[in-house]
């Protein structure tokens, strides 16, 4: 049994359905729950406590909104993207914005910031302004964002 299977997951009903119509493996979530733990590479929600977290096994980045309970992890929601993410690397094109991020990296105890990052998806790169951390450079892509936005950009792509 490899490791991530150890991971008790407490989906719900509709939980389950977003699963399947996302087309997202119970299998995925578990990976991208044993990676954040193992790793500390996550986000938490300054108000309700969640972690959100994702994981990139191949070409499929799988992000996860879940907390932890006594014997189990409680999914909230699941998304994906093909979009490859990459910090500028520079801290002089950090780009402030007045509103904060409800988000912190969990492992530099970081708010997110808004910074220029650039989002790679087949030959095209696109530069956006999205919230990560100025410490390691974890970046947000929120669930509205990537299955809306994102998803278009790559659909189009894909259709030229």
């Amino acid at each position: 049994m490899n490791s991530y299977e150890q991971i008790v997951l407490d989906v719900s009903e509709e939980g389950e359905r977003l699963l399947e119509d996302r087309l997202i493996l119970r299998e995925d979530v578990q990976k991208v729950i044993h990676h954040a733990e193992v790793t500390g590479k996550k986000l938490v929600h300054r108000c309700t406590g969640r972690s959100l977290a994702f994981y990139r096994p191949k070409a499929v980045t799988y992000w996860v909104e879940y907390s932890r309970t006594d014997e189990a992890y409680r999914v909230f929601t699941a998304y994906s993207h093909r979009m490859v993410l990459k910090s500028s690397g520079s801290t002089n094109e950090w780009v402030k914005s007045g509103a904060g991020s409800d988000w912190h990296c969990d492992r530099c105890r970081t708010p997110l910031e808004v910074q220029t990052v650039r989002l790679q998806y087949m030959q095209s790169i696109f530069p956006i302004n999205l919230p990560a951390c100025s410490s390691c450079g974890f970046i947000l892509i929120d669930e509205e964002l990537a299955i809306g936005k994102v998803a278009e950009a790559e659909q189009a792509l894909e259709d030229k």
